[in-house]
């Protein structure tokens, strides 16, 4: 029954989307009349299959870093692919012409025009092929050019490893240089990983887990990335050392045979792991061969799959509004920074939450030390490589989290999958580490992770614990990735079968690890009133050596709940069983006393905190909904936590910058001036550095993507929240703002509304059967 009514919600929606208002999506086209002058000034080029590039135009040429979320070398360091500069003669791009270059969001697609003074006019069209990822550049004018395309690569020798990573990466390993071929009218290149040099390796043995080597899977084993240039009646044209922009490398050239009025290049890349470099050269060869006689059937289905993706979901704030206007500022930059999330459709790994596939190396460093005066010192000299990202290889889950639960509401439910898919795949790894260290049962994934699912090795010991105090027993983010898989299926009507032995397994750990723990340290496995006693933990990284922390205990109370409501044939007996005996043994969520109110405390027991930046009462609010808009119990306990913190650690804790969610939990909590002033903050162009405004930063670096995954929820949140069979509308939304907006919400439900002048001019549900579940916010009740 399930299935059939998922069938007739997408059938509703590839067939019915007229029943729903058509987005105008093109009113956030971004423009530029001028060129740029570094790499951070690029404006992204989203594709598919986790590709993607960076696009702009300095001194007159056209320069790409391609980028992929999977081109992991031997050390677990993402690296880009490479680049690409374009050159045309005579150049219609010159300094003292007119110049425009446009991101057309209904197409994908980036067309870069310019006219000479001589009035030598051409355009550039750029755009990635959304079934197989391959990247198209094509040249019109009425004049004809001659085109000359260079790949370029700053890895041509062995080289230290430039990441700021806290990994053995970073002290023992090099990159490798990679290797180039030309010939005829195409560059093949490709970085293909030695397998006697993977990290990977190293740090199973220091952190002592060669007995479980053989489930620990070298992820970067056999991988080969690279590509292939290839330009349609174009020949190889030499190659030479260069210096472009600010790192030195080697570039090889292609140039049109004749000059000519169209050029047409293709751009196929390719990771995959391959045994034999002969074997993946001819599979990357034979697709090269066929794709410019699909170049314009590649143009128009990319466009119509845009087209599709923004009619799916959007938000439009202040719509009638122009650019100056920050509430229309914020409606477009949601709809940028979901742009640059598309291009991860199709894949197992997550976009990093440190520059995605679009982080630049050289950064405007007057303009970061403006907004941060360089107060932590983590900022790095402007000359470094393209690769570099802050925290360079490592997967923060309180921060990777942030790229997952945005694509919920927009219904890019493929776009979730690779969060929960990291941890599903490694999580034989994280039931290693339990068997090894404490000879029981359960996932112990930490906070911060490699690529292979084990702690970075700079901040790993050999027992188990992490190194460094307010990380030690940081283990709250694999709960919320449970939750997440939980929330996946609930939204989605998706099975949650794949995920399942993930959920399982982390609960299980809480419950084997700590029941363990209380044994060895008192002689009982539970407490007086048969409950686990969660200690030693961290509470986030905000209280070390903590008992009960808050987040933990909120998270456990709602998986376990949501996996008792699953139906049978969604849920073993077996599980059912275990699961019911253990949602009887978590402890409470503790409240105290403050200036005569109560509000929830972090933990049962804490001590003095670290990174008070944290603010671990709020996940009752959010992601966990168990204090948030509609209870009657703990609704008034988190506003007054809120209200009352410390003036030091309201300083902190109420920041919005980075991954901060307070436009999340504000919304919640039906705090709407808070929400309203915190999202400004957030997604307005108010803070933005960079000159696309959803490059946003600095915070883990630019563009910082849990900024932008954590603005994408605060402002869902404010229009629309959704709890157990409960659809809240406008649970915090200003009446001084209009808004149109398109989301979905559990049980495969779609939401629009449209708000003029602080009326709901249109609702609509589907199935119009769930329209008995909405709640309009009093605040819009007439």
């Amino acid at each position: 029954m399930k299935n059939y009514f998922l069938f007739t919600f997408l059938f509703f929606i590839l067939h019915h989307a007229d029943a729903f208002s058509q987005f105008r999506v093109g009113q956030y086209n971004v423009v530029w009349n001028k060129q740029s002058s570094m790499p951070v000034e690029s404006m992204p080029l989203s594709g598919s299959k986790g590709y993607g590039a960076n696009v702009w135009v300095e001194n007159g040429d056209i320069y790409c870093y391609l980028g992929s979320s999977e081109s992991y070398d031997e050390n677990g360091d993402l690296l880009k692919l490479g680049a690409l500069r374009i050159h045309l003669d005579p150049n219609p791009f010159v300094s003292n012409g007119i110049f425009k270059q446009e991101l057309d969001l209904s197409s994908g697609k980036i067309t870069i025009t310019g006219k000479s003074p001589d009035r030598k006019e051409a355009k550039v069209s750029l755009w990635y092929d959304t079934q197989d990822a391959t990247f198209f550049i094509k040249s019109e004018s009425l004049f004809k050019t001659q085109c000359k395309v260079s790949f370029a690569t700053w890895r041509t020798n062995p080289d230290t490893v430039n990441n700021d990573n806290w990994d053995i990466a970073s002290r023992l390993s090099v990159i490798l240089p990679d290797a180039v071929e030309q010939k005829g009218n195409s560059i093949l290149w490709y970085h293909q990983n030695d397998n006697n040099r993977l990290v990977v390796k190293k740090m199973v043995e220091l952190q002592k887990l060669t007995e479980y080597s053989n489930v620990i899977q070298p992820f970067t084993e056999d991988l080969i990335f690279g590509g292939m240039v290839v330009g349609k009646n174009m020949k190889a044209n030499g190659s030479e050392n260069i210096q472009w922009l600010d790192w030195k490398g080697k570039a090889w050239h292609l140039e049109s045979k004749s000059s000519s009025k169209l050029h047409e290049i293709a751009i196929v890349t390719k990771v995959e792991k391959e045994k034999s470099i002969q074997v993946w050269k001819k599979k990357l060869t034979d697709e090269a061969c066929t794709k410019f006689s699909k170049i314009a059937s590649s143009e128009k289905n990319s466009s119509e799959w845009w087209q599709s993706f923004w009619n799916k979901s959007n938000i439009s704030v202040n719509p009638t509004a122009n650019s100056t206007d920050s509430g229309w500022q914020i409606g477009r930059n949601y709809q940028l920074f979901r742009y640059m999330l598309a291009c991860n459709r199709g894949r197992r790994i997550p976009l990093k939450f440190n520059g995605g596939i679009f982080n630049v190396g050289a950064l405007d460093r007057s303009k970061i030390e403006s907004l941060v005066n360089n107060k932590d010192g983590y900022w790095p000299d402007l000359n470094v490589m393209p690769d570099y990202r802050r925290w360079g290889n490592m997967f923060m889950g309180q921060n990777q989290r942030l790229i997952g639960w945005p694509s919920l509401a927009t219904g890019d439910f493929e776009l979730v999958t690779p969060s929960l898919d990291f941890y599903a795949d490694r999580l034989k790894v994280a039931e290693a580490r339990s068997q090894s260290y404490w000879k029981h049962g359960g996932a112990a994934f930490v906070e911060i992770l490699s690529l292979y699912g084990l702690p970075c090795q700079n901040l790993a010991s050999d027992h188990g614990p992490i190194t460094a105090r307010h990380l030690a027993y940081h283990f709250s983010m694999q709960i919320e990735f449970a939750w997440m898989a939980i929330q996946w299926s609930n939204y989605s009507g998706k099975s949650i079968d794949a995920y399942l032995p993930f959920i399982e397994s982390v609960v299980r750990f809480y419950d084997e690890h700590y029941r363990k723990e209380n044994l060895q340290r008192i002689g009982k496995e539970l407490d007086e009133k048969g409950k686990l006693v969660l200690y030693p933990m961290n509470s986030l990284e905000a209280f070390p050596d903590v008992t009960d922390p808050v987040e933990v205990v909120a998270g456990l109370k709602k998986v376990t709940e949501a996996l008792l409501k699953m139906n049978d044939n969604q849920i073993p007996v077996s599980t059912r069983k275990y699961i019911a005996e253990v949602s009887t043994q978590i402890p409470a969520i503790n409240f105290g006393l403050k200036n005569g109110k109560q509000i929830i405390m972090p933990a049962k027991i804490y001590h003095e905190g670290m990174n008070l930046a944290d603010f671990p009462e709020m996940y009752t609010v959010w992601p966990y909904s168990i204090f948030s808009v509609g209870k009657k119990i703990g609704f008034e306990e988190a506003n007054n936590t809120w209200e009352n913190l410390s003036e030091d650690r309201a300083k902190k804790a109420l920041f919005w910058e980075s991954w901060s969610c307070t436009p999340i939990y504000a919304a919640l909590m039906g705090r709407t001036t808070d929400a309203k002033r915190l999202i400004t903050e957030k997604l307005s162009d108010k803070n933005s550095p960079s000159k696309f405004s959803a490059f946003f930063g600095p915070g883990d670096w630019i563009p910082d993507f849990n900024w932008g995954g954590s603005g994408m929820v605060g402002l869902q949140s404010m229009l629309l929240h959704c709890d157990n069979d409960l659809i809240y509308i406008l649970p915090a939304w200003p009446k001084e703002w209009d808004v149109d907006f398109k989301l979905y919400a559990p049980q495969q439900t779609m939401v629009e509304a449209s708000v003029r002048n602080g009326k709901i001019v249109l609702l609509k549900i589907f199935p119009e059967s769930r329209r008995k579940d909405v709640v309009i916010s009093p605040t819009y009740v007439e």
